[in-house]
């Protein structure tokens, strides 16, 4: 059950992000990035294991690179400008980050 439960919070986590970083520049991609990467670490917290953290990063990722892509409409819903950048990389790079830290520190 954490399985299923660490993938959808990274799903949700990765949601939330994908519509908080364009609001308010730059505000919103701060705030995007840092909840992110803090509920990632929470995850490991909670529930104990660094595997459970990559769980749910595998799934904030997911979502965001699909984000990213063109759906059947034509929509972006991540943009290829700085905003949209700094989500992608800054997002993988605080992910492996909060993945890394220990949980029971």
């Amino acid at each position: 059950m954490k399985l299923i439960a660490s993938i959808l919070w990274g799903v949700v986590l990765g949601t939330a992000a994908i519509f908080l970083h364009s609001a308010y520049s730059p505000f919103g991609l701060v705030l995007a990035l840092l909840g992110s990467s803090i509920g990632v670490w929470m995850i490991g917290r909670a529930w104990g294991k660094r595997y459970f953290k990559v769980l749910s990063m595998i799934g904030w990722f997911v979502i965001v690179i699909r984000a990213s892509t063109l759906g059947v409409g034509g929509e972006l819903l991540v943009q290829g400008d700085w905003e949209g950048n700094t989500l992608v990389v800054g997002g993988l790079i605080s992910m492996l980050i909060s993945v890394t830290l220990r949980a029971n520190s």
